[in-house]
C-alpha cells in the first residue's frame, strides 16, 4: 500500500523527552516537529443508485474519455398543454410547424455534433415518485431527431418531423379535460444521444428543466381557422416530472481496471458527477498509530488533501465532498474547494469525530468515500492521484500529546 504523508505539530512545556525539539525564544515553551508516514489505501468503486428526479438540473448528451470511457445522459418528462380548452379539426388541416426547445443553462466536454432522438412515452412520470438513473419508461413512436452543437447557454429550438405531431391531436375533448387526461393521452417525450463521441469528446449539456416544450401550429385547409386555436404549446408542469437515466460503458476505460482490480487504485482513482463512480478511502495503519501506549493524543486538527491530474477537456469539478460515517452513525459531509494552482482538494474533518473514533477503535468504520457534490445533476469528472503515484495524498494531523 501507498505512503501518506503526515505531519504532526503541536506546542507543549518543555519536556526533555522530547527528541528534535526546537527551543523558542521563550525558554519555557518549544515547538516540536513529527514527521511521520501512514499507510494510505485508495480506489474507486461503481455508484449503483443515484437519485436523478428532482435535482436542480438535468442532462443531457454524451461524453468519451479515457479515464471513464462513455458515459450518456437521456431524459423522460411529462408535459401539458398550456390550456385544456381545445377542439381539433377531424379533417381540412395541415401541420404548419413542430418543434423542441431546450433551455441550456451549461455545456461540459467537447461540442461535436451530436444527434438526438425524440420519442413519445407510454406513461406519464409519476411526480410522487422517486426515480434512479438506471429507471426507465415504456418507449412509443418516434416524433423525431435532432442535431445538437451548442457552445452557449442559451434557448434553441429544433424542428421535430410534422407528421409526427398528430400523436398530439386528439378527435375526444376528453383528452384533454384535465392535465392527468391529457397525461393517459400523451404521457410525455423521451430524449436520448445517439452519437458515440470520439475519445475526448463529447458534450453534456445542462438544461432548465421547466425550459423544455413543444410547440405546434397547424391551420386549416378550408379557410376556417377562427375556428380553433392554432398554436399549442406543451411543457413540463412541475420540476419533479422530469428524470434522467445513465449509461456507461467501462470497457476500454482506466477505471475498469480499478473496478476489476482495487489494488490498481494505489496509483489512479476516479470520480464522477454521472453516478460511474466514486472514490474510496481507508487509513490502515491510523489506529494503530493512535493506540501507542507510550503516547496519549489529543486530535486538534485532521487535514488530508487529495491532487488530481488536470484534463483540459473535461475539466475539475469546483468542489468534491468527502463523506463519512458519525458517531451517531449519520453520513457527514466535508467540502472541499479546487486550488487550481495545485489542482488539489483540502479537507477538513472534525477533531472530536477523529478523537472519539479513535478513542473508540472505530476509525477503520468510517468508511471514508469522495464524490461529486452533486451526484446526479452535474456531469464533471475527475482522475485523481493514489496512493503509490507521484502525488500521493497528504494527511496533516495536529495534536496535544500527554
Amino acid at each position: 500500500m501507498g505512503l501518506c504523508s503526515f505531519i504532526a505539530l503541536f506546542s507543549c512545556k518543555k519536556d526533555e523527552a522530547n527528541i528534535g525539539a526546537k527551543i523558542l525564544d521563550n525558554p519555557h515553551e518549544i515547538l516540536a516537529e513529527i514527521v511521520d508516514s501512514f499507510h494510505v489505501k485508495t480506489f474507486s468503486k461503481i455508484e449503483d443508485s443515484v437519485i436523478t428526479s428532482g435535482r436542480s438540473s438535468i442532462m443531457l448528451g454524451s461524453i468519451n474519455s479515457n479515464e471513464l470511457g462513455i458515459a450518456k445522459s437521456s431524459l423522460f418528462t411529462s408535459l401539458v398543454p398550456d390550456s385544456l380548452d381545445r377542439v381539433f379539426p377531424s379533417s381540412d388541416f395541415q401541420i404548419d410547424s413542430f418543434y423542441i426547445q431546450l433551455q441550456i443553462t451549461d455545456v461540459y466536454g467537447k461540442n461535436i455534433n451530436q444527434e438526438f432522438e425524440v420519442f413519445k412515452i407510454n406513461e406519464a412520470v409519476n411526480e410522487d415518485s422517486i426515480y434512479y438513473h438506471f429507471d426507465s419508461l415504456s418507449v412509443g413512436e418516434k416524433l423525431g431527431s435532432f442535431v445538437l452543437n451548442i457552445e452557449d447557454s442559451g434557448v434553441y429550438k429544433f424542428n421535430l418531423d410534422s407528421s409526427a405531431a398528430s400523436y398530439l391531436l386528439s378527435d375526444l375533448n376528453s383528452d384533454y379535460d384535465s392535465d392527468e387526461a391529457f397525461k393517459t393521452f400523451f404521457g410525455g417525450i423521451y430524449i436520448c444521444p445517439t452519437t458515440n463521441p470520439s475519445l475526448d469528446e463529447g458534450a453534456i449539456y445542462s438544461l432548465n428543466k421547466t425550459g423544455i416544450s413543444l410547440h405546434l401550429s397547424f391551420s386549416t385547409t378550408n379557410g376556417m381557422d377562427d375556428e380553433y386555436d392554432t398554436d399549442l404549446l406543451y411543457t413540463v408542469e412541475d420540476e419533479q416530472n422530469i428524470f434522467a437515466r445513465f449509461t456507461h460503458n467501462f470497457t476500454n476505460a482506466e477505471v475498469n481496471t480499478v473496478f476489476t482490480d482495487s489494488t490498481l487504485g494505489q496509483e489512479f482513482y476516479y470520480v464522477q458527477g454521472l453516478s460511474g463512480a466514486y472514490g474510496k478511502i481507508e487509513f490502515p495503519t491510523l489506529q494503530k498509530w493512535f493506540d501507542n501506549d507510550s503516547t496519549n493524543y489529543l486530535i486538534t486538527n485532521f487535514e488530508f488533501t487529495i491532487y488530481t491530474i488536470d484534463n483540459p477537456i473535461f475539466t475539475l469539478p469546483d468542489q468534491l465532498v468527502l463523506t463519512y460515517s458519525s458517531s451517531i452513525g449519520l453520513r457527514t459531509y466535508k467540502t472541499a474547494t479546487l486550488n487550481s494552482e495545485e489542482n488539489s482538494y483540502r479537507f477538513e474533518i472534525s477533531n472530536a469525530e477523529i478523537n472519539t473514533a479513535l478513542e473508540n477503535g472505530t476509525i477503520n468504520q468510517l468508511n471514508f468515500e469522495i464524490s461529486h457534490p452533486f451526484p446526479g445533476s452535474n456531469p464533471e469528472q475527475v482522475k485523481i492521484s493514489g496512493g503509490d503515484s507521484n502525488s500521493p495524498p497528504s494527511l496533516k494531523i495536529s495534536f496535544t500529546s500527554y
